[in-house]
């Protein structure tokens, strides 16, 4: 019984050994391996943990309580979106064009201001995953403009 006992702590301690981290604090590799949804407005920083919903387009949600207020940012792109710089409209969805349009919102507690222009970036299409940037103007029911800045993005892809 103590040659099993021995043996099987001798594996368990072979195989510990064997495993590497994905945390490589040297400085090198790549260390972006986490999911994340940040922007600038209004001299207020955003930084939310995403979801992705995928339908008819693909949605990128981050949501939250910033300053006693929610806050919530949708960024709309095609399921088969690709690498590249995109314009942000402010085009209602249609069959023409449910596979081209990319649009975006954001909420501060009951204000939504709707993306009248800007761009979305799509820097990496990874193994699932999804990376870019963006940054747009929008107006709200009032026509206040809103400009959202510094927009980064790292999400699920479906």
């Amino acid at each position: 019984m103590k040659k099993l006992s021995f043996l099987f702590f001798a594996l368990i301690t072979i195989s510990l050994m064997g495993c590497s981290s994905d945390d490589d604090s040297s400085g090198g590799g790549n260390q972006d391996n986490t999911f994340y949804i940040r922007y600038t407005l209004n001299g207020v920083n955003y930084d939310f943990e995403p979801e992705t919903l995928t339908s008819l387009r693909t949605l990128i949600l981050g949501s939250g309580t910033i300053n006693s207020d929610f806050s919530r940012i949708s960024l709309w792109m095609p399921n088969g979106a690709t690498v590249g710089t995109h314009q942000i409209t402010d085009d209602f969805v249609s069959d023409d064009n449910v596979d081209t349009l990319y649009s975006a919102d954001v909420w501060i507690g009951d204000e939504v201001i709707d993306a009248s222009s800007g761009t979305l970036v799509i820097t990496e299409l990874g193994d699932g995953y999804v990376k870019g940037t963006f940054s747009f103007t929008g107006t709200n029911d009032e026509g206040t403009t809103a400009t959202i800045t510094n927009g980064s993005f790292r999400a699920i892809r479906d």
